[in-house]
């Protein structure tokens, strides 16, 4: 059975394959900095120990997600970072079991907007959101100099 639990320091090579195989995927051409990613997840888990979260089956990590909690003139909203669910674990609810543990900690810290961006082909992950309560509320563009 999964279980989501807090992310642990010897979790950081998992969690680091993972966010090289969704930059892979939902960046091509795009230059992933394995080591930088690596000590941003390691300073902002020393922080704030209970924002990145993993889903563990059988001691094997099969995903996680990484979140935070923003301030700023517009307000105060949670943001998801990052979510990974490995390929072989996809469509069993695990996702949903990761956003919802963002979304308790949000409610629980009286945080009443959730934010996330997403990959516009990513259409997986799209239906899910869609199926959570998240709407399209604006786009974000980019120009590649």
């Amino acid at each position: 059975m999964v279980e989501i639990r807090n992310f642990r320091t010897e979790d950081a090579e998992k969690v680091c394959s993972f966010k090289m195989k969704s930059a892979t995927v939902n960046f091509p051409g795009c230059t992933f900095n394995r080591e930088m990613f690596k000590r941003l997840l390691l300073k902002n888990s020393g922080k704030f120990p209970d924002r990145i979260k993993v889903a563990e089956d059988d001691g094997k990590i099969v995903g996680y997600i990484w979140f935070k909690v923003i301030e700023s003139a517009m307000g105060v909203f949670g943001r998801t970072e990052h979510i990974f669910v490995d390929e072989s674990y996809r469509s069993k609810g695990i996702g949903r079991k990761l956003m919802d543990a963002a979304e308790d900690y949000f409610m629980r810290h009286g945080i009443k907007t959730a934010k996330l961006t997403v990959t516009s082909t990513n259409k997986t992950a799209i239906s899910l959101y869609s199926d959570m309560g998240y709407e399209v509320k604006r786009y974000r563009m980019e120009k590649d100099l």
